[in-house]
């Protein structure tokens, strides 16, 4: 079993790509706000109203100054860029032979974007996939279509889910990539713990293995980590309240934390986020699906970092068991 550690509480084919901008690409946005400076941490509404065919965005990614998303389940196998100021769909990527089961998440390294297949709610799914795809396959402008490279991976650790109804602890939207590997973060329906998995992401089949199970007092949606790998964020909501897990000093031996943030947003009480991107340690944007608010894109202001002179707010992160 792993070790828990406790964060302490608080189609579309390409023929027809070109009607998602015509019918589907159709809802303007109002102009973005301007981001907050103080010292408390924030979320600030930067795209009041993402476009019609991303409601149900889920993932988010930061590549050529452009904000990418996908949706989730039922969606088109396409990857989308928005106009951030709008909203708007602005380019259309058809992963050539994919399906969207439900993908939920997106991740990126130096050379290619990671579109993960990866959820599941009930438990039922054996084999679960990631598409790869070749940013420099990813034209600058204009729709395109792209084959990926595959990968397949199951938990070997994962028991038979046979309840209709019963919510799995194998269900999963959150992970970043770094270097070779795609780090993966459960969403647990019945403990709000989430667990990492490692998966390698060179092409292939994988069985994985929990490595770190975190209580992470909540539902993971998100995960992204920094540019400079200084930071990882996680993402989610408990009880319909968002929150953001900031992870410093993440020992890449160990999988520990020297220091960790939990930061709550009661008062944007069901707000369902469910993507993450880190531009630089001050652009982070948080993208939301409709839920009874608009489907939309946030800033996070974190207010006084790490290491800026005040340290209210973090504490250890230290093994439960």
């Amino acid at each position: 079993m792993p070790q828990t550690v406790k964060f302490n509480s608080l189609s579309l084919l390409m023929v027809l790509l070109p009607v998602l901008f015509i019918a589907g690409c159709n809802i303007t946005g109002k102009p973005a706000k301007e981001n907050g400076h103080g010292n408390k941490p924030e979320l600030i509404l930067h795209t009041d109203y993402l476009d019609q065919i991303l409601l149900e965005n889920s993932g988010l990614v930061w590549f050529r100054n452009k904000l990418w998303a996908i949706n989730d389940s039922g969606g088109e196998p396409v990857l989308f860029a928005i106009d951030m100021q709008t909203g708007k769909c602005i380019q259309a990527i058809y992963i050539d032979g994919a399906i969207n089961r439900d993908w939920e998440e997106l991740a990126q390294d130096e050379n290619f974007i990671y579109i993960f297949d990866i959820g599941n709610n009930y438990g039922r799914k054996k084999e679960l996939t990631i598409y790869k795809v070749f940013k420099d396959s990813i034209p600058f402008s204009g729709n395109a279509r792209i084959a990926p490279e595959i990968i397949h991976y199951r938990y070997g650790d994962m028991e038979k889910n046979n309840g209709f109804l019963s919510r799995s602890p194998y269900d999963c939207e959150a992970a970043f990539a770094l270097h070779d590997s795609l780090y993966i973060f459960t969403k647990d329906w019945v403990d709000q713990h989430t667990t990492l998995y490692i998966c390698p992401a060179s092409p292939g089949s994988y069985t994985l293995w929990p490595v770190k199970t975190y209580e992470a007092d909540g539902l993971v949606t998100g995960a992204d980590i920094s540019p400079d790998s200084s930071f990882i964020m996680l993402i989610g909501y408990k009880d319909y309240v968002p929150f953001v897990w900031e992870f410093r000093d993440f020992n890449f031996t160990n999988y520990t934390m020297g220091s960790a943030r939990r930061l709550d947003f009661p008062e944007y009480y069901d707000l369902q986020t469910e993507g993450i991107a880190i531009q630089t340690a001050k652009r982070i944007y948080i993208s939301c699906e409709m839920s009874s608010l608009p489907a939309s894109v946030y800033t996070l202001n974190l207010g006084i970092m790490f290491g800026e002179g005040h340290n209210s707010g973090i504490i250890s992160v230290r093994p439960v068991y």
